[in-house]
């Protein structure tokens, strides 16, 4: 793949919600994709994915990814910076789905513990990403799977945070 796809689409992949506001959800045999903002549909169409997609009573969300900012590594506070921003994403999707944090039952991040992108060493990775984690998810806290990972899709990516909520339907 041509290496300003890439880049594109990294780009969009981090890049906080333009148009919170639209709804370009698709529905289909075993539920409807859910799909926030004109960036999520142009991943949906580039990469054949969902943001997130609904199934019976459950809103099940695709990975998004909080990266190194810049050229250098990102220090704990820039880090933070950059997972509210993945959050907000995050956010914008649930409201599509006309959802909230309270509804998560599950999530699950990947860490690239050991990123040349990040200063700091497993304990302040992790103690990054809970202080921004608890202010959108606080008690009661919901089932969580942190694993440590290699590397992720874009470059530059510290870490990438999926999850579950439970959506009862009307």
């Amino acid at each position: 793949m041509n290496r300003f796809v890439l880049v594109l689409a990294t780009a969009m992949l981090c890049a906080a919600p333009l148009a919170a506001g639209d709804n370009f959800n698709k529905t289909g045999a075993a539920g409807e994709a859910i799909i926030a903002t004109s960036q999520d549909m142009d991943l949906y169409e580039l990469y054949h994915f969902s943001p997130a997609y609904r199934a019976g009573d459950y809103l099940f969300l695709s990975g998004v990814v909080a990266e190194a900012p810049g050229d250098s590594p990102a220090t704990p506070e820039q880090y933070q910076v950059e997972l509210h921003k993945a959050f907000s994403a995050i956010k914008a999707t649930l409201d599509a789905a006309g959802a909230s944090f309270d509804q998560v039952v599950k999530l699950t991040t990947f860490h690239v513990f050991d990123s040349p992108h990040f200063d700091g060493d497993k304990g302040a990775h992790i103690g990054a990403f809970m202080a921004v984690k608890d202010e959108y998810l606080p008690a009661p806290y919901t089932a969580w799977t942190a694993i440590g990972i290699s590397e992720l899709f874009p470059d530059r990516g510290l870490v990438e945070i999926e999850l579950i909520a439970h959506v009862p339907a009307d």
